[in-house]
């Protein structure tokens, strides 16, 4: 298999090189290149004159607006030394020429109402395409690699115009390069279009390379070349990580280790548990994340949970975004932002570690600057470190002792209440029955009412989770100290690593460190999966745990240099979501299998192009405890869910945010009779929307940030997404677009996030082609496209149900929305104790309640909304329907989902009313306001 897998390797490096191409800039000049500004005079930013420039406001906020709309799909870049003059296409087209070779990461900043403009000189990257086009005149065929290796700097100094001569010079002597020694003055554009149409006779076998800078949006680059180099590197070793070779062979025999439970400061459901266990004993997970059902937060839980057992994680994700969302997360749930490092983002993330690993590196008392970083106030000397951790740790062990305790304690009296109830609930006046009543009441003023168990229980809880993050914090801090210690010189060599701004001299710096006393200090790593070359060295099985994010739209050739770093592989995706896009032929996948002698092995495993890395995962799973679906839905209301988990989720979601009154419909659809025009606009529908977005922008505008209301906007067609967009930045400010987080975008743009209120226009009518029908038909895209709002969604449509094809996803959704209304489920037979109940809650004034209703899949006996709160009461023992009680964590969970639930035995109530009854109404009113 050694053999098969590095052919494997190979075959996959071939399918995601044809797969996927370099930013192609052959003219800035072009109409693509968007918000174009020609830099005049010396150049000042990429020769380090100064760190920021000023640029004109309005282009500015023009600049920033684009970005705001189209972040996924869009970037800035500033572009120098630009390759001049004319090439043949394919085609055998003669094309302008005004390529640069070198571009940047560009930022636009505002302060104190002007704004300035910086790049990421680190992020420098080659023109690659451009460099391939020279090689097609010259016989030398330079190797991109070698030439990225003659030009490594980030900035370009005067001193480096030589470097640049010699190296045309060497490859490319067709580019006259004696303009070049004009640098930092900047040749005009005036005169580049001059040299371009005097260059036109030469039809490409005379070119020059003007010292000149460009600033423009133009479309994400792929980045793939970390990708490719990590796959030719493994390929040519035979040493492969358990889990890369888990994932091609069947046969493999895995030795699981025995599961040792670590502390996590949060509370989580059974499917979040089993994750966790095989997170910690297999080499392959599979957790399956429908929308809004916590997978982010399991992310995080996995990570906290090896840290605390001193282990190392790395999380990877497709997307900046998706990492982001999960860092905010593990920071939300312990506190703890030093100890994960976030690759990738160099300028907003770099700086920060630097500043810390400089502090601790020079620091006399590290120790005590730990500690107030961690924000923990009391003083512990390094003598008492070790004792204040094992003090916590046998607070904790003692606490889980009594919390065990408590919870066999209220089995036990639930019991009891069920028996006495049977008995109390009896109308008979015999001796014996009356004896045994009085004993029971005897007994009842004795015991520990249940509610005092559970609101136990609740106290211990959270003083537990307390208690666990803070021995987190201290566990970690110890370990870094052990680390400065011992090795010293690792996290200085480190640190100097990460100043560097060439990624071979940082390579180079990586060998000379141990990473696994890094990974000690630095348990946690982020980063997407085109940056990890540039963040980490590939070490076979470096990280205890690697977690990938969005596995569903994640190829399976950029996965496997992570694999290679990882003990054990998380995938998480949602198969009923977006998936990968490839857009390779399938011959050329067939071709690939051939040269490397793979046509007998089974095809379905080699799909590059049809599957994504969680399909393959999937595929390669041994046993069922190795996968978890998390069914628990926290993120919409009922109404907005509820066509998605009946069609794409069989009804297996457990909807969390489930409530019994109508104040909040949810859904709604806003009749349009408007057209899809020849440019695919529906401008009816379009006016329409923005109308209601400017509307409740104008209703929120005194409300302070943090209340104002967050707005989405989708179309499944890029055509109305662009005319949307276009319209939003015409008629919205910068400010109002930033404090609603207002964005525009297909499905696409929106995998992974949620905001209050959405508005999707479909922009199809009665005529359209059939094409458009066939697009939103797509359950990947329509399951996505309906289920990013939380509060409120409005769907815009120029066509009725009855004109729909019946069958179609969107014809469903209207029918769905038409049939389902929320219905209350009140009792069917007679219960005296609830009518009891019902009878007190009308005295003080409390009208709105509803018996049997379900929240996630359970049914509370009697939900009461007081205050705009909601609480649930839980009556215990009278015979019937609501006699039965929920166990323990059934009250944890309707805890998570906002419904605090109080155990109300009918023996309490039928001995002490009175007192009982005041019980009741403190608690209905504590937790109503």
């Amino acid at each position: 298999m050694t053999a098969d897998l590095a052919n494997i390797l190979r075959y996959f490096h071939d399918c995601y090189r044809s797969d996927n191409k370099e930013l192609a800039l052959f003219d800035f000049l072009d109409s693509k290149v968007e918000q174009k500004i020609y830099m005049e005079g010396k150049e000042e930013l990429i020769n380090e004159s100064y760190p920021v420039v000023p640029i004109d406001i309005e282009k500015a906020a023009a600049i920033q607006k684009e970005l705001k709309w189209f972040e996924k799909e869009k970037e800035l870049v500033y572009a120098a030394f630009f390759v001049c003059g004319h090439y043949l296409d394919p085609k055998g087209e003669l094309k302008r020429l005004c390529a640069p070779l070198f571009y940047y990461p560009a930022q636009v900043e505002e302060k104190d109402e002007f704004y300035y403009l910086s790049i990421s000189p680190e992020e420098r990257r080659l023109n690659y395409p451009l460099i391939g086009l020279l090689n097609k005149n010259t016989e030398d065929n330079v190797s991109l690699d070698d030439l990225f290796g003659e030009l490594t700097s980030d900035y370009l100094y005067f001193e480096d115009v030589s470097t640049i001569e010699k190296v045309f010079q060497k490859h490319f002597p067709h580019v006259e390069v004696q303009n070049i020694y004009t640098y930092p003055e900047h040749t005009t554009v005036k005169n580049i279009r001059k040299s371009i149409t005097d260059l036109k006779e030469y039809k490409g076998e005379k070119l020059v390379l003007h010292p000149a800078s460009m600033l423009g949006i133009v479309a994400k680059s792929s980045n793939t070349r970390g990708v490719l180099n990590e796959l030719t590197e493994i390929s040519q070793t035979d040493d492969y990580a358990i889990p890369l070779r888990s994932l091609f062979d069947e046969t493999i025999e895995v030795k699981r280790s025995t599961y040792q439970k670590g502390n996590i400061p949060i509370i989580l459901s059974e499917a979040q548990q089993a994750i966790l266990r095989s997170s910690a004993v297999n080499p392959l997970t599979l957790i399956v994340g429908p929308p809004g059902t916590g997978k982010s937060y399991t992310i995080g839980a996995i990570a906290i949970e090896h840290m605390s057992r001193g282990e190392s994680v790395l999380i990877a994700s497709r997307t900046d975004e998706a990492v982001d969302v999960i860092k905010e997360k593990i920071s939300s749930q312990i506190g703890i932002d030093k100890c994960v490092v976030r690759g990738g983002k160099k300028r907003v993330y770099a700086t920060p570690l630097r500043r810390f690993l400089k502090a601790l590196l020079t620091r006399a008392n590290s120790l005590q600057y730990l500690l107030n970083e961690f924000g923990i106030p009391k003083r512990i000397t390094n003598s008492a470190l070790e004792q204040t951790i094992y003090q916590l740790e046998e607070a904790i062990k003692t606490r889980k002792k009594q919390i065990h305790k408590i919870e066999q304690t209220f089995l036990k009296e639930v019991d009891k209440e069920l028996k006495w109830g049977e008995h109390l609930s009896l109308e008979e006046s015999g001796f014996w029955h009356r004896m045994k009543t009085e004993l029971m009441s005897f007994r009842n003023k004795w015991q520990t009412p249940v509610w005092e168990l559970t609101n136990t229980l609740s106290e211990y809880d959270q003083t537990q989770n307390d208690e666990v993050s803070q021995l987190i914090q201290l566990k970690y801090i110890s370990q870094v100290l052990q680390v400065l210690k011992t090795n010293w010189n690792d996290l200085k060599n480190f640190h100097e690593a990460l100043k560097l701004s060439s990624d071979t001299d940082k390579i180079n710096k990586f060998k000379e460190i141990d990473f696994a006393t890094v990974l000690k200090a630095f348990p946690i790593w982020m980063t997407n999966l085109s940056n990890i070359k540039e963040v980490l060295p590939l070490q076979k099985e470096m990280f205890d745990v690697v977690i990938i994010d969005e596995a569903t739209q994640c190829d399976i050739a950029s996965c496997l240099p992570l694999m290679q770093r990882a003990k054990r592989v998380v995938f998480a995706g949602d198969p009923s979501q977006l998936r990968h896009v490839s857009f390779l032929p399938k011959g050329l996948q067939t071709v690939f299998q051939q040269k490397y002698g793979l046509s007998e092995m089974d095809r379905s495993v080699l799909n590059y192009r049809d599957w994504s890395v969680l399909d393959l995962v999937t595929n390669a799973l041994q046993s069922g405890d190795q996968v978890a679906m998390l069914d628990e839905h926290f993120r919409s209301l009922e109404p907005i869910i509820a066509f998605s988990n009946q069609r794409f989720y069989d009804d297996g979601l457990r909807v969390m945010t489930s409530r019994p009154d109508h104040e909040e419909k949810g859904l709604y659809f806003i009749p349009c009779e408007g057209v899809r025009d020849k440019k695919g606009h529906n401008e009816v529908e379009a006016e329409q929307l923005l109308d209601n977005i400017r509307k409740l922008i104008d209703d929120e505008a005194e409300l302070s940030d943090e209340y104002v209301t967050t707005v989405g906007v989708l179309s499944p067609f890029r055509a109305q997404v662009d005319h949307l967009a276009a319209q939003l930045l015409d008629r919205f400010s910068n400010e109002e677009l930033d404090r609603h987080k207002l964005r525009v975008g297909t499905a696409y743009s929106f995998q992974g996030e949620e905001r209050d209120i959405m508005h999707i226009s479909f922009a199809v009518d009665v005529d359209s082609h059939h094409s458009a029908f066939h697009h939103i038909n797509k359950e990947d895209v329509f399951n996505v496209s309906i289920t990013r709002a939380r509060r409120q969604q409005f769907v815009y449509l120029s066509v009725k149900e009855e004109e729909l094809k019946k069958g179609s996803l969107l014809h469903a959704y209207m029918q769905s929305a038409n049939r389902n209304t929320m219905t209350v489920h009140e009792n069917l037979e007679h219960d005296h104790f609830l009518e009891e109940v019902i009878d007190e809650l009308k005295a003080w004034d409390i009208h709105q309640y509803w018996s049997g209703f379900p929240v996630a899949a359970l049914k509370i006996d009697l939900l009461v909304k007081h205050q705009g709160n909601y609480m649930g009461i839980d009556l215990v023992g009278y015979p019937g329907e609501y006699a039965d009680v929920f166990g323990i964590e059934r009250y944890r969970i309707l805890n998570r989902a906002g419904i605090k639930v109080m155990p109300l035995p009918y023996s309490d109530w039928k001995f002490e009313k009175t007192k009982t009854a005041e019980i009741l109404k403190k608690y209905l009113i504590e937790n109503g306001n």
